[in-house]
């Protein structure tokens, strides 16, 4: 009987070691297949940043070029005007 009895628990001992073995194996699998997965979501999110850093300048550049844009065109709007009455008179003073 006490043989029986270990030879039960060396037969248990063999297969919590192998089912032991395997869940290690299986966690450590998991564990790479995780951390890889984080990476990717890591690399992802700083090329999100990346990007949006990009098109907050490319706006801020859109914006200052607008804003230039329409200063020239104000600045520029007298001359025009004077320039178009010149023709104007000149046309009105022609025979």
């Amino acid at each position: 009987m006490i043989m029986a009895a270990v030879a039960a628990w060396g037969v248990t001992m063999a297969y919590a070691s192998v089912l032991l073995s395997r869940y290690r194996t299986e966690m450590t699998r998991r564990e790479t297949r995780m951390r890889r997965e984080i990476q990717h979501r890591r690399d992802h999110a700083d090329r999100a940043a990346s990007r949006a850093a990009q098109v907050s300048r490319d706006a801020e550049a859109w914006a200052a070029g607008l804003k230039q844009g329409r200063d020239d065109l104000i600045s520029v709007m007298p001359l025009l005007i004077a320039a178009r009455e010149g023709e104007e008179d000149g046309a009105r003073l022609a025979p």
